[in-house]
């Protein structure tokens, strides 16, 4: 008999266990949670780490853009400035006649020449914690980042040091990446300037309206004065258009300007900016003010550039500084044209305001009786080349940079040339003298006739020819042959050529001039000249043989530069 137990398992090999069926189906509803928690863990777990590598981005953004210089010079005063021509009055001062700008009339004006009431006004209406903030007012720019996130493409939120780099940067993009660079950029700048010299660049960049970019060009424009001038109400009308220049424009919409200014009146006056009596004060001009706006010799209907009616003296003037310029910085005609526009010059004027009236007044009332398409041109110069007046055309001038007939128009001058070209040369090299005889008389081989034969000429307008006589009749009569004569005496006309190319400022010639012998003789040039250059060449025989360029600027001056 064994002790050990021994079990034998064969006869329980068919038997299955009972296995209890809710046992063994597994929950449909605790797979879908299962599932969707893995699900939510996952996406959880990607989030996470897209998240952390969007912050160590962001991170990375944020310093690189924090170790970005900011690109902005404030007292470099480097943006577009209006240039100002300058003339004489009668008192013989030189006071301010005409301005040249492009797209931006901006007049620098110095901080302690702007009013108090201006800083106050825009400050109370654009950023009224201005002065307490970093550059960026975070409470502000939290709604400002909301909004944007919402799908609002325009937001406020923007201090006046960010709208400063806004205006001087042209980033006009609506985006966060954007903002953060405005963000960036706005604390720096107040770390590299004070609060006064960053209130000063504003005042002198935004856009006031029609053109207006700064304050002084806005209180000109709309009040025909000074900003440093300005009362508490014109300063609130100036500050309330930047925000809105179409909206709140006081030459289009003076009613929606007067609820913006009394809005920033009221703002000054909450906010400890002004007295009792001065808001009373301001408010009672508000209700009765009116705005000058553009001047007679502005256009109206449109405040670019081309709606200045400049008159002729300044079209000449224009041209003369382009070329000057051109040529003093070695530049092109084109950037020398920037430079007016752009950078702020006094350019003082040799107008004679009174003689260049008369003969506008004189071109615009010649009689075209006769012949209704009559033209004329006219230049009147002194005898040290500087231009007194100019006209270029009869009819009135209706814009700026206008063709001119008296600098653009090359045409023969038929007998006039003769008084300036062959007899004073002759006499200045002493072939002539004032009481010498010259013959009337044909040259034999004077021009080529339509068959190739050199034949006699030239012909004078009065029959036959006088023979001898003296110098001064020939040239009272106008007698061509003495011309023709006194033409072969000095040389030819290749002499001729050389003297008016070199000497006396002919540029319109044509090189068969210089082998024409009737071209500068008697005026039948193939080429042409101008008016202005016929005036300077009379110029030469009152000057003794002295040729003087012709001028209309007298001086130009800068504030970047000494003068040139």
């Amino acid at each position: 008999m064994r002790n050990k137990r021994e079990t034998d398992i064969s006869q329980y090999k068919d038997i299955q266990p009972e296995i209890n069926p809710a046992v063994r189906k597994v929950n449909p509803i605790k797979r879908f949670f299962k599932a969707l928690g893995k699900f939510i863990f996952t996406i959880f777990s990607v989030c996470v780490v897209a998240g952390l590598i969007a912050t160590i981005s962001l991170g990375i953004y944020i310093a690189s853009l924090a170790s970005e210089p900011t690109g902005i010079d404030l007292r470099a005063k480097s943006l577009n400035q209006t240039s100002f021509i300058m003339v004489q009055n009668s008192d013989g001062k030189f006071e301010q006649y005409q301005t040249l700008y492009s797209t931006e009339n901006r007049i620098w004006v110095d901080n302690q020449k702007i009013p108090q009431a201006m800083k106050d006004a825009v400050v109370a209406i654009e950023d009224k914690r201005f002065f307490d903030h970093h550059g960026v007012d975070w409470t502000r720019t939290l709604s400002a980042v909301v909004s944007l996130a919402s799908g609002t493409d325009s937001y406020g939120g923007s201090t006046i040091t960010q709208q400063l780099i806004k205006n001087i940067t042209d980033d006009n993009e609506v985006s966060l990446t954007r903002k953060m660079r405005e963000i960036c950029k706005a604390l720096k700048l107040e770390n590299e300037y004070t609060k006064d010299e960053i209130l000063e660049a504003y005042l002198n960049v935004v856009n006031f309206g029609n053109n207006c970019q700064g304050v002084e060009s806005a209180a000109q424009l709309y009040f025909d004065k000074s900003i440093e001038n300005c009362s508490i109400a014109e300063c609130a009308a100036i500050a309330g258009i930047t925000q809105n220049p179409s909206k709140w424009n006081p030459l289009a919409y003076p009613e929606n300007n007067k609820i913006r200014r009394e809005i920033i009146i009221n703002e000054m006056y909450d906010q400890g900016k002004i007295t009792e009596d001065e808001y009373d004060a301001a408010m009672k001009e508000s209700a009765n003010m009116t705005f000058v706006g553009y001047t007679s010799d502005r256009d109206d209907e449109d405040d670019n550039d081309d709606g200045y009616v400049q008159n002729w003296y300044i079209d000449e003037l224009f041209y003369d500084a382009q070329k000057d310029l051109a040529q003093y910085y070695n530049i092109s005609e084109d950037a020398a044209s920037d430079k007016l526009y752009t950078e702020g010059l006094k350019i003082y004027c040799a107008m004679d305001v009174r003689a260049q009236e008369m003969i506008e007044n004189a071109a615009q009332n010649i009689d075209k009786s006769s012949d209704p398409e009559l033209q004329i041109a006219m230049t009147l110069m002194g005898f040290d080349g500087r231009v007194i007046a100019t006209v270029g055309s009869s009819n009135k001038k209706t814009g700026a940079l206008s063709w001119d007939r008296a600098t653009e128009s090359s045409l023969q001058p038929g007998s006039s040339i003769k008084p300036v070209v062959v007899y004073p040369y002759a006499i200045d090299n002493k072939m002539l003298y004032f009481s010498s005889q010259i013959e009337d008389a044909p040259l034999e081989k004077y021009e080529t006739n339509e068959y190739g034969e050199l034949v006699s000429g030239p012909k004078n307008w009065y029959e036959g020819y006088k023979g001898t006589m003296l110098l001064p009749d020939a040239i009272e009569i106008s007698s061509n042959g003495t011309a023709a004569q006194a033409m072969k005496m000095i040389g030819g006309p290749s002499v001729a050529y050389e003297q008016v190319v070199t000497k006396m400022g002919f540029s319109h010639l044509d090189e068969q001039d210089a082998y024409n012998s009737g071209g500068l003789s008697i005026g039948g040039l193939t080429g042409g000249v101008t008016v202005r250059e016929m005036a300077a060449a009379y110029n030469y025989m009152g000057n003794g043989g002295l040729y003087y360029n012709p001028y209309t600027c007298l001086l130009y001056t800068s504030d970047a530069a000494d003068e040139l």
